[in-house]
């Protein structure tokens, strides 16, 4: 059934270097379905059964094969032309810059949506006005662009600004159980993107330790020094492949001292990383752990809602352990900001890009 008050006979395009899998790409795909668009998804896998949102779409087309290979962007970029011709297509979803590049053309023929989690040009430390022209050269054929939070709209350019919205990837209203008193040894979630730079650092420093500690890891690794650490410690780690965003955040409830979020300040995409994890302990009532040089650290301190590190490079993991198990039942939630970070009330942006009225 459609949201109430809309309506839509909309065939949309949503293109991706990701299987389906990705939380936010799950509830945006599942929003649109819901506002009777028909979504046609076409995106990179090795492996069909992480793909979660069959059910939403219309159509799912899964290219096998590395993400970064360039026989397998080929066959992407084939195939959306071939869907694009076939399907009486009225937009096109793309993630993130890098893969639009290759999408160029066709995006000026459709209304075109640009979603942007993780900017290239962040990456390269090139924010705001940096590198305008190339920007504007990226961006000509964009209709609308959405970024996660106020403070990437802030780095995006000034003439691109007024085509781009907000659109936080808040979890999906949910009530949380009671969460008792922890007293089990340590037990921390690193999830998602699983990688040198975004937490391995810091969980292998506590796994060295020796100390009582279960690390449960679920996700994408992003390197195989991250994936190693499977083997090198075997009976620390807990690795639940790739699940759904509420399985994650049940687990994160039910199980977690701690979420791991935590970024090494390399460039402007990881100082300004969104508070996607942030909102997933504000629904679960699980506080994250955060270095200081991530611009998002002042929320956690601002709602308590987090123990925050003084710097990404651990000087002494034995303390931080001992520091992280007297803390964890000391963090302070509250039922209204779980209500105001709530995916339900911001999907209306996600409507208003794709002109679903």
């Amino acid at each position: 059934m459609n949201p109430k008050g809309f309506s839509s006979s909309k065939e949309i395009l949503f293109i991706t270097s990701n299987d389906g899998s990705d939380m936010r790409i799950n509830k945006e795909i599942k929003s649109l379905a819901r506002a009777g668009a028909s979504v046609h998804f076409l995106g990179i896998t090795s492996n069909e059964a992480s793909c979660f949102i069959r059910e939403s779409c219309a159509s799912v087309s899964l290219i096998h094969g590395p993400r970064n290979s360039p026989a397998t962007i080929i066959r992407l970029v084939w195939k959306a032309w071939m869907l694009f011709f076939r399907k009486n297509i009225s937009s096109i979803h793309i993630i993130n810059e890098q893969l639009m590049v290759f999408f160029y053309p066709l995006m000026f023929l459709k209304h075109s949506v640009l979603d942007i989690f993780d900017s290239v040009f962040l990456k390269w430390n090139k924010p705001g006005e940096k590198w305008t022209l190339i920007k504007w050269l990226v961006y000509l054929p964009v209709n609308s662009i959405l970024v996660t939070d106020e403070r990437r709209f802030r780095l995006m350019p000034a003439f691109a600004r007024d085509r781009c919205k907000i659109l936080p990837n808040y979890p999906c209203l949910r009530v949380p159980a009671e969460r008792t008193r922890r007293t089990a040894p340590l037990c921390i979630l690193f999830n998602g993107w699983m990688g040198l730079n975004r937490g391995t650092e810091i969980a292998e420093g506590l796994l060295k330790t020796g100390l009582p500690l279960k690390l449960i890891m679920a996700g994408w690794f992003s390197d195989d020094h991250t994936r190693g650490l499977l083997s090198a410690y075997p009976e620390k780690i807990d690795f639940r492949g790739v699940v759904p965003q509420e399985t994650a955040l049940q687990w994160a409830e039910q199980e977690a001292d701690y979420i791991l979020c935590v970024y090494s300040p390399i460039n402007s995409n990881n100082i300004n990383a969104s508070p996607n994890k942030i909102y997933d302990a504000i629904h679960t009532g699980t506080p994250v752990i955060i270095n200081a040089e991530v611009a998002v650290s002042a929320m956690v301190k601002e709602h308590q809602t987090g123990f925050i590190l003084n710097s990404y490079q651990v000087s002494d993991f034995h303390q931080l352990y001992r520091d992280l198990l007297e803390a964890r039942n000391n963090f302070h939630w509250d039922d209204e900001l779980r209500r105001q970070f709530s995916w339900e009330l911001s999907e209306a942006v996600l409507f208003q890009s794709h002109r679903i009225s």
